[in-house]
């Protein structure tokens, strides 16, 4: 018996050190956040987001990896503020999957029928045309890929002037595959 369990020891722990030394798929990870145009004086910057690292991320930044995404004001004509995006650094960028009337719309197509990113849509780096209820998709300068939900828009008033925030939703694809999850989780609803 003894002989037995030693015969099948080294096989045994070779699979154990296969089983180990395998990196799991990387997770799908959703969630909400608040990108805000509003300018930092005192470091010259402002904050984009990381969908990779899950964190705020300065801009301009002298470090290494740049955030994935932030938020421009455009001055219009008549002196409304309106957002953009922009990816710095970015040869891909967004691509605009829909623009819709209301968020049961816009939500059910991000939720339910965004099943995947094009990876060969037309993408550009920025963009000045963001509005209420769209979604887009990201193609991040690592060819990883991010769906975008435009929740709110909010031009904000304050000592240092008007600045747009805008809240997004988003589920992010750390392994580069194109597809999404079915259902960003109902906590962000």
């Amino acid at each position: 018996m003894i002989r037995t369990i030693f015969q099948y020891l080294p096989l045994s722990l070779l699979l154990l050190l296969l089983a180990l030394s395998c990196e799991p798929k990387a997770e799908e990870r959703c969630g909400q956040v608040i990108l805000s145009s509003k300018f930092d004086f005192d470091d010259a910057s402002l904050y984009g987001y990381s969908f990779d690292l899950g964190k705020y991320m300065q801009f301009p930044s002298e470090t290494d990896p740049l955030p994935d995404i932030i938020v421009n004001q455009f001055r219009r004509i008549d002196g409304s503020v309106e957002p953009g995006f922009t990816s710095p650094s970015n040869t891909y960028g967004f691509s605009l999957a829909g623009t819709f009337d209301n968020p049961e719309g816009s939500l059910a197509f991000f939720n339910e029928q965004l099943g995947s990113a094009d990876p060969s849509a037309a993408y550009t780096a920025s963009t000045d045309t963001v509005a209420l209820y769209q979604v887009w998709v990201l193609k991040t300068s690592t060819e990883h890929y991010a769906k975008i939900h435009v929740r709110k828009i909010s031009a904000i008033g304050d000592a240092s002037g008007k600045h747009i925030e805008v809240l997004i939703d988003y589920c992010y694809q750390p392994d580069g595959s194109p597809d999404f999850p079915e259902k960003l989780s109902d906590t962000f609803y």
